[in-house]
């Protein structure tokens, strides 16, 4: 189950909003039925939010900005490069997938997303790459990776990295499983960059 990291009364919406769209879907959920959710009358939540449209749209970039977090909590984790991308795209965009996947209304919500919160779908997609970036950068730092041989910058690489993950987009939409081809961009854009342990700079100490 996801969760908004949030305990005010604005969180305790977006929970109760995400709790009730997965359970009856965009469409068939209300203002009264989120309020219920909530624990609040419906004058206290039309204070809060003009319609359920602007709810998904709050509720849309509360878990896109999660997401973000945990990915960059991913490459956080020990390990060589390689282990690092596979736990922040795991920690991120594969664990939100599961969660989808296992809802009766999963795929409704994904064609809602791309109908009112394209645009937030964009900033997401601005602040992956970003968090990916850093971790390109914190990984040639620390001699884990040589991002030299591509003329780029960290930036220009994770937005070939990004560019690579949106091709999967078509595959949610049509509710498929990606896994097996998320694994596969990962290895291969792991394999690119990633010096192997025999070709690391030995540690100073």
């Amino acid at each position: 189950m996801l969760h908004i990291c949030s305990n005010d009364k604005r969180g305790t919406v977006l929970q109760a909003a995400l709790d009730v769209f997965i359970t009856y879907g965009f469409r068939k959920t209300s203002m009264d039925d989120i309020a219920r959710a909530a624990g609040m009358s419906r004058p206290a939540l039309y204070q809060s939010f003009k319609n359920k449209t602007e709810i998904f749209r709050a509720l849309a970039e509360a878990l896109m900005s999660e997401a973000a977090r945990n990915a960059r909590s991913g490459f956080a984790v020990p390990g060589c490069f390689r282990d690092k991308l596979r736990e922040a795209m795991e920690r991120s965009i594969l664990d939100m997938h599961r969660f989808v996947e296992q809802t009766a209304h999963g795929q409704e919500l994904i064609g809602i997303s791309d109908e009112i919160a394209s645009d937030i779908s964009k900033i997401w997609t601005d602040s992956l790459t970003g968090v990916i970036a850093e971790g390109l950068a914190g990984a040639e730092r620390d001699g884990l990776a040589d991002l030299s041989r591509f003329g780029a910058d960290a930036k220009t690489i994770a937005r070939v990295f990004v560019f690579a993950l949106e091709g999967l987009k078509e595959e949610v939409k049509k509710g498929k499983p990606i896994e097996t081809h998320m694994h596969a961009i990962i290895e291969f854009f792991a394999d690119a960059v990633e010096l192997k342990a025999d070709t690391r700079p030995a540690a100073v100490g």
